[in-house]
């Protein structure tokens, strides 16, 4: 089946395909069979980057789950600039939002990486969610966590520079686990995106770029980004990384 199941140490069958699925939040205290019931009735879709996956207003008939790559949430504006909302990676779920908006989508989505995508029938969804009290219990959580988590963006907006909000992104991509000096991210998309998705303009993101390095002594070369120290970078931050899940898909 898919390139991306493999990658994570799944085979290309079906139960491996319902294994994906058991593991999201949306199926958390799911049945087997019931959480069957999506990943039978999934489709599975390699996009290429730049790809539009749904736009903003059409019928919406599918909602989605990707399994790899990135993609972006946005609004275009009536001035024609673009908005972004959210940006979303692997086990992160869109397009449900239709259920309750007269079944349009309410933002456009675009694959800024190459991605993997699972596309599941909506109608199946509201069906599942009359009838089983688990899943819809599961569906409130889930929108809830994402709401909250635009909420903290807005507040870090207001509350944090512009190379304090660059640094904790960085700190995002990286596992608290794995939080030690020296270590090496990858920069999961272009600068300029990044730039975008945190509120700033490209020289605005420059100039934050070149403070954080004097401050931090973090090396960016490429996509790669180098940490020579952790605490340093932590002290900078200054609390800003108080909601370590908030930078990971930035949804």
């Amino acid at each position: 089946m898919a390139i991306a199941l493999k990658e994570q140490g799944f085979n290309s069958t079906e139960s491996k395909s319902l294994a994906f699925f058991k593991g999201l939040t949306l199926f958390i205290h799911i049945p087997d069979e019931e959480v069957a019931r999506f990943s039978d009735a999934a489709q599975i879709k390699n996009y290429k980057k730049g790809q539009i996956l749904y736009s903003e207003s059409e019928p919406a008939a599918f909602f989605h789950i990707i399994c790899s790559g990135w993609i972006k949430l946005f609004h275009t504006t009536a001035e024609g600039e673009e908005m972004i909302l959210a940006m979303l990676t692997r086990d992160s779920v869109t397009g449900v939002k239709p259920l309750f908006e007269q079944e349009r989508f309410t933002m456009s989505a675009q694959v800024v990486e190459d991605a993997e995508i699972f596309s599941i029938p909506l109608a199946l969804l509201k069906e599942r969610l009359r009838t089983n009290n688990q899943l819809a219990l599961n569906m409130i959580s889930y929108m809830v966590q994402q709401q909250r988590r635009y909420e903290l963006h807005q507040e870090q907006y207001f509350l944090y520079s512009a190379p304090q909000r660059i640094g904790c992104f960085l700190l995002g991509l990286c596992p608290a686990l794995e939080q030690k000096d020296g270590v090496i991210l990858k920069l999961p998309y272009d600068k300029v995106l990044i730039a975008s998705a945190l509120g700033m303009k490209a020289p605005t993101f420059s100039r934050a770029l070149n403070i954080l390095r004097e401050e931090t002594g973090i090396h960016i070369t490429g996509t790669s980004v180098t940490i020579d120290s952790m605490q340093r970078l932590l002290t900078f931050v200054d609390g800003c990384y108080s909601h370590p899940n908030l930078y990971k898909n930035l949804s």
